[in-house]
């Protein structure tokens, strides 16, 4: 792992300072930013991942696999300064880098894929060919779509599965995505807090003018159960197993997310039991609890005036949960989404199409309902039937050795997400700031990881 940081952390500096060194010799580039800062550190960040993605590495999972987490960072810092929405090349170059580098290593490589696996590709490409064509919003979302949908994801599927025939592939994903679980979760820190300094209208989560913390949640959901095996694997445990307890926990409580803390706390505390570390969820949960009756004046003005705005209708008596569906009116965007359903059973209205013709939001804040009406019955069937096929392989390594049991809690935790506070999958907007796929790379992650262990491919040495 430090051998991993030292070397990510170098190419890094090296990009800024090259991107620096550029705008500096060529003034005329600081045009496309608003200020230097900002335009050295988009400019870094292309040249970051040329660099990362063209020289040859032993990390060379860990680049490809988090080229697309750490551009959800650079389309949030790009703002409106550079053009937004799932046709702005700006913010699909990280991808179609990415893209060239599998594509590179494919022609090089056989893929070697099952009947089963080429099935899914090739319904996956044929069907959301169809859903993005026959969309509404196809003039918005066309670039995107194709680029994330049509390419990057298949890619990453056919990629992962050459490289997940080598013996360190368990091994070396389990410190990639531990690695990238840190990384949001610094990253976030920072977007939680400059977020906070905007006080927006008391219906509006006001960290969300800079970064949608339900959506980044769906990611630590998915992520957390490799910073656990990454924490196993090592001499410090219990050192390492707080750390990220902790780190996890401080994301719960800056994301305001009423989603958050009654699902994804649960879940926390449910994954120390499940892999067998009670005494650490005792532990952990009573310093979770101490600092959780720290008021936050303490910590930030901003930070606990957001809380209290995401909060107060909690103070009166009734249902949890059905508060949470009169303050986020989700019953009434699942009920136009359904409606939509009506109007065309089969398949949908195409991809993106709930943008444009439900009540002005990306999704309908639930996979189910989403899915119903921007695909129908067909891709119902056809989403659902993908994720019996992951939680099968699940299940299958859980047989194998109970270490793993942690996999199908956190697929059944993220599914339980995805059908309550908001559908986090690909994110191709017409118009918002941040596109992105990174649910899907994280989920052919965990099928490609589970396939190894079953395979009993043995893991690497952590370095």
């Amino acid at each position: 792992m430090v051998r991993l940081i030292v070397a990510t952390g170098k190419k890094a500096i090296l990009s800024v300072s090259i991107a620096w060194i550029a705008t500096t010799l060529c003034s005329s580039l600081l045009m496309f930013g608003e200020s230097t800062v900002q335009t050295v550190l988009v400019f870094g960040f292309y040249i970051y991942c040329i660099l990362t993605l063209a020289i040859p590495s032993d990390y060379g999972l860990f680049h490809v696999v988090s080229i697309p987490a750490l551009s959800q960072f650079l389309h949030l810092f790009q703002k409106y300064d550079f053009p937004a929405g799932a046709n702005s090349l700006w913010r699909l170059l990280p991808f179609i880098l990415v893209d060239l580098r599998m594509l590179s290593a494919l022609i090089r490589f056989k893929t070697g894929l099952t009947s089963t696996e080429k099935s899914i590709v090739a319904s996956w490409f044929a069907l959301n060919f169809v859903f993005i064509i026959i969309s509404p919003n196809l003039s918005g979302i066309i670039t995107g779509a194709f680029t994330l949908i049509l390419f990057t994801i298949p890619l990453y599927f056919l990629y992962l599965g050459v490289l997940s025939k080598l013996p360190s592939f368990a091994g070396d994903m389990e410190r990639s995505l531990c690695l990238i679980f840190i990384l949001l979760v610094l990253g976030t820190f920072g977007l939680v807090y400059f977020g906070a300094q905007y006080k927006g209208a008391s219906n509006l989560l006001v960290t969300r003018n800079i970064s949608d913390t339900n959506v980044t949640m769906a990611y630590f959901i998915l992520l957390w159960p490799f910073a656990m095996l990454y924490a196993s694997r090592t001499r410090y445990i219990l050192l390492l197993t707080l750390v990220m307890f902790l780190l996890f926990v401080s994301i719960v409580v800056l994301s305001f997310s009423r989603g958050a803390v009654l699902i994804v706390l649960p879940y926390l505390l449910a994954s120390l039991l499940v892999t067998g570390n009670w005494k650490y969820a005792f532990c952990l949960a009573a310093i979770a609890v101490f600092l959780s009756t720290i008021s936050l004046d303490f910590i930030h003005a901003d930070l606990a005036y957001s809380w209290q705005l995401r909060f107060a209708d909690f103070q009166t008596a009734g249902p949890v949960l059905q508060k949470i569906q009169e303050a986020s009116g989700r019953s009434e965007i699942r009920r136009l989404a359904y409606e939509l359903f009506l109007e065309s059973p089969l398949y949908g209205h195409g991809t993106g199409s709930f943008e444009v013709l439900g009540p002005g939001y990306r999704e309908a804040h639930s996979m189910f309902f989403t899915v119903l009406a921007e695909q129908g019955l067909i891709g119902v069937l056809y989403m659902y039937g993908l994720f019996v096929i992951l939680g099968s392989h699940l299940f299958k390594i859980v047989a194998c050795e109970w270490r793993y049991r942690l996999l199908p809690v956190a697929l059944a935790t993220y599914l339980l997400f995805v059908h309550t506070v908001g559908f986090v999958f690909v994110i191709i907007p017409a118009k918002s700031l941040t596109i992105n796929c990174i649910a899907p790379v994280l989920l052919i992650c965990i099928y490609y990881y589970s396939k190894s262990i079953a395979n009993k491919s043995a893991p690497s040495d952590h370095g």
